[in-house]
């Protein structure tokens, strides 16, 4: 756990499931393999295995609970979805009310917890910032300071109220993008689904966002490994992990980013994720987070610490913050990757 160094990132991290039998103390005759459910939902790949036997009518079951959580997932959280009960909140005007669904409720009260716990560092609201820079950085600019410092008022997740199921924004501006976690909640609520539902041995991964319950059929942990960027051999791993009902989460700065140039000297990259504090993305150069790691005991907490992690201006800061947060959640793990080259 901690700091992990190396010197060869590319373009992003794998997690890779362990889905062979390992050379360990278990062994069987006849080894059992997990069921597998796989395919793509909202052009994201996800892959779901079952540790036990499976007749007809379970297997109906489990596609039924995917298909209807994936769906749950886009009519309300999904801001690329027009029609979303988020598209419908970020459309309001200020001060327009509107009654939100229980689901919508329970998962902003989980996301209030996440924006206190962090003191802002975790802000689904800001949206419009991330617009106004994806628009200036892809014309090989950076907006001005005029033009930040006006949208600044509508930043912030105080500028949402919610009381009795009503939603309410105090700046027409305000968008909401859950895009940031919506995946590790998603994975949760499969699980948990699952796990109503009867079944105690599973793993839940989509995009890279992971959730484990029970064991695998070989009688041992589910494992994954957490692998160098842009190497996938298991032997070069950053870790290797035992999944006991918990989750893992990855954050990066490969996932989006942009080169600056004007001129030789001055060439900056910048990555997709926002500062919610400082209004800025996160310059990627040598020596800052390339990418963080996170296990917990649900994936939205995974997914949501593991993006504020990227935030700060030095591993050793980001280490130091993470410690902090362990000593009220000793249960948590982390790895975090220090960049060496830039992209």
């Amino acid at each position: 756990m901690g700091i992990v160094q190396f010197r060869h990132l590319r373009s992003f991290i794998f997690l890779f499931i362990f889905l062979s039998i390992l050379n360990s103390c278990h062994f069987s005759s006849k080894p059992v393999s997990p069921v597998l459910f796989a395919g793509y939902a909202m052009t994201i790949h996800y892959r779901i295995l079952i540790g036990e036997k499976l007749e007809f009518d379970k297997r109906l079951q489990i596609e039924q609970i995917i298909e209807k959580t994936f769906e749950e997932i886009d009519q309300i959280y999904n801001k690329w979805n027009p029609k979303s009960e988020i598209s419908q909140l970020n459309q309001l005007n200020a001060g327009q009310k509107k009654k939100i669904s229980p689901s919508l409720a329970k998962f902003f009260k989980k996301i209030d917890f996440f924006v206190s716990l962090t003191e802002g560092k975790f802000d689904p609201t800001i949206e419009p910032i991330y617009q106004l820079w994806k628009k200036a950085l892809e014309q090989n600019s950076i907006p001005s300071c005029q033009e930040i410092k006006e949208l600044q008022p509508a930043i912030g997740w105080n500028k949402i109220l919610i009381k009795d199921g009503i939603f309410e924004k105090l700046d027409s501006r305000t968008e909401l993008d859950f895009g940031g976690v919506a995946k590790g909640y998603c994975v949760d609520l499969i699980a948990e689904r699952l796990e109503k539902a009867g079944f105690l041995n599973f793993f839940v991964e989509w995009g890279g966002e992971i959730s484990a319950k029970g064991e695998h059929p070989d009688k041992r942990p589910w494992k994954v490994f957490i692998s160098q960027l842009g190497n996938c051999d298991p032997k070069q791993a950053i870790a290797y992990v035992d999944l006991d009902n918990q989750a893992l989460a990855t954050s990066g700065d490969y996932y989006q980013f942009w080169k600056i140039e004007r001129a030789p000297q001055k060439t900056k990259f910048y990555c997709h994720i926002i500062h919610p504090l400082t209004l800025f993305p996160l310059e990627v150069k040598i020596g800052t987070v390339a990418s963080a790691s996170l296990l917990a005991d649900d994936c939205l907490t995974a997914d949501a610490l593991a993006k504020v992690l990227m935030l700060f201006d030095t591993p050793q800061k980001a280490e130091e913050w993470a410690m902090q947060i362990k000593k009220k959640h000793p249960s948590f793990r982390y790895w975090i990757t220090v960049r060496h080259t830039l992209p």
